[in-house]
């Protein structure tokens, strides 16, 4: 067992007034990478915890809730998507729902840190295992020189904001660079999908409007909700962004369907049924 100074419990605080605190069975794994201090715990409510410097990356209990539902309301819209990028994702959660569809030829995963990736490929092997998929390509790099560098084009582009905020900053805050923001719309094909988190909306408002005005810019960003019991606040607002498709409420059967644990069809339309008090909190009304 890994040398870990703990007293039984983590702390996982928004702006040092909001957060969520697991009581812990042990350390498994704590270490520094050249990026951040990396650590695994075994959790009594949701078994084993994913830390990235002092926020929860991912749980045992809910990767799944958090990576199907930010992918499934993207390629559910978009069957004839070939090219996702996946801004982060390096546990591999995002990749492997992506890979449920049959007509991705490619999966690019774009993570900064090689830690990552081995501590997950250890501890969380059904998270890690999206990417052995023979379409994935993972890129170990800062996805702003990425995005600078490349000159490709993608269908779908997910922003996996675990990865690309630092330890106690707003899942926006990627947003809240211009020059990232630009970097992602050109990569972006013409009529594809773009899917941010925005975070809490009643932990970062101020935050998430000010994403969702930078996003306005080129889109007429479309806003759903999605549970997460292990993240503050236990509900996150997710961005929508596509010029030509629209998210639909038909979603063509699939056979795998049955076998998600949180996403289904039906969700497809009720997700983007906001209550008013969370428009308010969006500045959508």
């Amino acid at each position: 067992m890994a040398t870990e100074s703990l007293n039984l419990w983590i702390e996982d605080l928004t702006n040092d007034q909001v957060g969520l605190r697991l009581r812990l069975r042990e350390c498994l794994y704590a270490a520094n990478s050249p990026f951040q201090r990396i650590a695994v715990f075994d959790s009594v409510a949701f078994g084993r915890v994913l830390c990235l410097g002092n926020s929860i990356a991912l749980t045992d209990a809910d990767e799944a809730l958090y990576a199907e539902h930010l992918v499934h309301p993207a390629l559910a819209a978009a069957p004839s998507a070939k090219q996702v990028l996946i801004l982060g994702g390096g546990d591999g959660g995002v990749a492997r729902e992506v890979a449920r569809y049959a007509g991705v030829e490619k999966i690019t995963v774009v993570e900064i840190d090689r830690q990552v990736v081995e501590v997950c490929g250890k501890f969380f092997a059904h998270t890690a295992s999206g990417l052995k998929d023979p379409r994935v390509e993972l890129v170990i790099d800062d996805a702003h020189r990425f995005l600078r560098d490349t000159d490709r084009q993608f269908d779908v582009i997910i922003v996996d904001a675990c990865e690309l905020s630092g330890p106690n900053a707003a899942a926006s805050d990627v947003f809240h660079d211009l020059g990232f923001a630009a970097s992602v719309f050109r990569r972006l094909r013409d009529g594809g999908i773009l899917i941010a988190p925005l975070g809490c909306p009643s932990l970062v408002g101020d935050d998430a409007r000010a994403t969702l005005r930078t996003l306005a810019e080129k889109f007429r960003p479309r806003v759903y909700q999605m549970a997460v019991p292990s993240y503050p606040g236990g509900t996150w607002a997710v961005a929508w962004c596509s010029t030509a498709i629209a998210p639909g409420d038909q979603v063509a059967p699939q056979p795998w369907h049955n076998r998600l644990k949180s996403w289904h069809p039906g969700l497809q339309a009720a997700q983007f049924a906001l209550p008013r008090v969370v428009q308010a909190q969006l500045g959508l009304h």
